[in-house]
């Protein structure tokens, strides 16, 4: 597998880590909170400790059991009383280069299955490090009739034999929406490395 790497302000987004010991990832929880404490300019309340405490260890793992999730990342500027904003990659083994069409299989959300009130929009998203690819904005109803947004981008890195997936959602449209900017400037800073030659 290759190490996804970032060129993106390390005070805006966050590396997050899907394996190690409990013993690590409570460090690395604790780390997190007072990383959000200096963005915020202020303590956070001990009912933001926990609520972001309790959200970040259930987005782990649902990345890494149910997702399977090859790592995983935050955006920081996201209100502390708020769930923050986690995205996550995954890589799939390929011998070509494919086309747009393939790529929307892996951006898009499966046609067959019938979500309420779903809309999807796909647009061209280039790359400096892989070229062009795709970004695909997902909204749907809940179950709790909540409006859900996702973005999906997808690259095929045929260098590397790899097609690349940066996904997140979030439950907060105006939120998401205010974000879409960074988020994409985010995307385009993202490069694989091989894991043997990665810090």
């Amino acid at each position: 597998m290759m190490i996804v790497e970032t060129d993106s302000d390390p005070a805006l987004w966050f590396h997050m880590p899907l394996g190690g010991t409990k013993s690590e990832f409570a460090q690395w929880l604790d780390l997190q909170l007072d990383a959000s404490a200096m963005l915020h300019q202020r303590k956070l309340t001990w009912r933001e400790k926990r609520q972001m405490k309790k959200f970040l260890e259930g987005s782990a793992a649902m990345l890494r059991d149910r997702i399977g999730a090859d790592q995983g990342f935050i955006f920081g500027p996201m209100p502390p009383q708020a769930a923050p904003l986690v995205f996550f990659t995954k890589q799939f083994a390929c011998d070509e280069e494919h086309s747009v069409a393939h790529l929307k299989m892996l951006a898009e959300p499966d046609p067959t299955v019938t979500v309420p009130g779903q809309r999807v929009e796909t647009t061209p998203f280039v790359s400096p490090h892989f070229g062009e690819g795709i970004r695909c904005l997902r909204s749907w109803t809940g179950p709790d009739g909540v409006l859900m947004l996702s973005v999906t981008y997808a690259w095929n890195a045929a260098e590397h034999g790899i097609d690349l997936v940066l996904k997140g959602h979030y439950d907060d449209p105006a939120l998401l929406e205010a974000s879409f900017d960074a988020i994409d400037d985010f995307a385009r800073t993202i490069r694989l490395t091989p894991a043997s030659s990665s810090s």
